[in-house]
């Protein structure tokens, strides 16, 4: 999550290592693979509520709607399926990944694909939360996914503008991004990423994806403080250099 779109702050380069793009596309396409194992493995033992099922389950007929799990399945696959392309696609990275990194990240995403994948299944005891609260989610997951999708593009853009007379202002080539939500932020694909999860709890009310949603709310908000910081540092408006908006704020509109 917070190794791509280096053209703001870069951690240093090591010149040993595992490279990002092996490790975010094993990372991403595995956990598809493991949440449809999840998702349809047959005559899996019996998981207790909490672990699986819905906290907040409708009693009307959309309770016992059995299609609502596979759009559930197919917004999940989109997500990753689109951070997969997008490794290979677009994003630039600088350094490789240590052993620890490159284990961590696919072991972390692929654990929370399984539990999800076991959470959603209809014959472990889901059932689905009431329809407006599904919609809405639903609806809130692709607002997020279509964010997410156009910051990242825009860091793409700027790192291939090499006519861009603010690109090399500093040692770094670093850039102040600029439009859209990079007016309010200065991570607004963190930003996103949290309101895809946000929609996705709202759609599901499914422990493990909550739980997904707050690991993942706590490592952006670390990362995009990180990174905000380090954007004002280096842009401080001397020697010629940009001055970094002061109203801009790290991840949340006006707030954070």
């Amino acid at each position: 999550m917070a190794s791509e779109n280096k053209i703001s702050v870069s951690p240093p380069q090591i010149s040993a290592g595992i490279s990002q793009v092996l490790v975010g596309s094993v990372s991403y396409f595995g956990t598809i693979v493991v949440f449809l194992l999840a998702f349809n493995l047959r005559d899996f033992p019996e998981v207790p509520f909490p672990v699986v099922g819905c906290l907040l389950a409708s009693d009307g007929g959309f309770g016992e709607w059995t299609s609502a799990g596979y759009v559930l399945m197919a917004l999940w696959c989109f997500h990753f399926m689109r951070r997969f392309v997008e490794v290979l696609f677009v994003h630039e990275y600088k350094r490789k990944m240590s052993c620890v990194e490159s284990f961590g990240a696919p072991t972390y995403y692929w654990v929370f694909g399984f539990w999800v994948g076991l959470s959603l299944r209809p014959d472990l005891g889901y059932v689905n939360t009431y329809l407006p609260l599904f919609v809405i989610g639903s609806m809130v997951f692709l607002v997020g996914e279509v964010g997410n999708g156009v910051s990242h593009l825009q860091l793409r853009n700027l790192r291939s503008s090499k006519n861009n007379h603010l690109l090399y202002q500093t040692k770094s080539q670093h850039v102040v991004p600029h439009g859209l939500m990079f007016e309010l932020v200065s991570c607004p694909h963190y930003f996103f990423e949290i309101i895809s999860w946000l929609g996705f709890s709202l759609a599901t009310w499914a422990l493990s994806v909550i739980v997904f949603l707050a690991a993942t709310v706590v490592t952006l908000f670390i990362f995009g403080h990180q990174r905000h910081k380090a954007y004002r540092a280096e842009f401080d408006g001397a020697e010629g250099r940009e001055l970094y908006p002061p109203n801009r704020r790290a991840l949340i509109p006006f707030v954070f």
